[in-house]
């Protein structure tokens, strides 16, 4: 008798013990311990973790501070640590670290409210465009207000386009080229300066419509040499700038003062300059256009007054 008592107290110890542990280990998978946050930035925070034994892979997951578990941003890893990144200055943020274990268990710790540095890039960005040099690229111009910066950012697209689903270009210069560009399109470009690894400005946007594959050319200017037009002696010079490499000839028009310069006189070169000599004062006003290779012309630029 004294034996079977022994025996049933014994199983009921046993069997206490069991679901206890049971209990507490969430069905025997661990959850990590010691997690430290030891570095934070406006854009970064960092931590490590002691591992659990037997477990080789865990799951990060993040978002602004009480986030539904399972709908922020996540990625595995097999380290004891983990720096999250692309993080928004000022921010609160809750993170989770999930062990995986056998069988398809899972346990999580939970961090709560991890704040994020406030950005240091509060200054200003702008930037130039232009077209001079190519019809297929936009070279872009940048300065900031705020200090010094690594870098400059370019996220770009049709017009339009949501940010974040377009093209980015990452400059560490004051100039870049935007390549690969149609003609005749409007782009909606964002710039951003960037002043400490992700910690961006506020980006500025600029609409941008491209110039066509025969741009008329830039920076008309006549000059007289000599001689006077009233005396029909005049010697004068007539110049441009063209710094695409599309252009096979240019049409220089020369009209009295209002005269289109389809009806003007024209004259063809295949040079950027032109002079005339003997002119009458019945013509003072000038108009020049390209004539591109593949057979199209620009519009007419002008009209510059003599």
């Amino acid at each position: 008798m004294k034996t079977l008592w022994l025996s049933l107290l014994l199983s009921t110890i046993l069997l206490t013990t069991f679901n206890s542990c049971s209990s507490s280990d969430e069905g025997g998978c661990g959850k990590v311990s010691n997690v430290n946050v030891y570095s934070t930035s406006p854009t970064q925070i960092s931590f490590n973790f002691q591992t659990v034994n037997g477990v080789n892979s865990y799951i990060i997951e993040y978002g602004v501070a009480g986030f539904t578990k399972g709908t922020g941003t996540s990625f595995p890893t097999s380290q004891s640590g983990a720096t999250i990144e692309n993080l928004t200055p000022s921010t609160l943020y809750d993170i989770y670290i999930t062990s995986l274990c056998e069988q398809g268990q899972t346990n999580f710790y939970k961090i709560s409210n991890i704040a994020t540095e406030q950005s240091q890039c509060t200054g200003q960005v702008s930037a130039t465009l232009n077209q001079w040099y190519s019809t297929q690229n936009i070279e872009i111009y940048f300065e900031y207000n705020g200090g010094s910066v690594q870098g400059y950012e370019v996220e770009y697209g049709l017009q339009g386009f949501i940010v974040g689903s377009g093209t980015k270009l990452n400059f560490n210069t004051n100039s870049g080229t935007i390549q690969g560009i149609q003609t005749n399109t409007t782009y909606d470009i964002y710039v951003s300066a960037v002043c400490f690894e992700s910690d961006k400005s506020e980006a500025q946007k600029y609409t941008y419509t491209t110039i066509g594959p025969c741009p008329k050319p830039i920076f008309l200017n006549t000059t007289l040499i000599s001689g006077s037009c009233t005396q029909g002696t005049a010697y004068r010079n007539f110049s441009w700038n063209y710094d695409y490499s599309n252009a096979q000839s240019f049409t220089i028009s020369l009209v009295g003062q209002g005269g289109l310069p389809q009806n003007g006189n024209q004259f063809t070169t295949s040079n950027e300059s032109i002079a005339f000599s003997n002119m009458f004062c019945s013509w003072n006003q000038f108009y020049v256009r390209a004539n591109c290779s593949d057979g199209s012309t620009s519009e007419w630029a002008g009209p510059i007054n003599f």
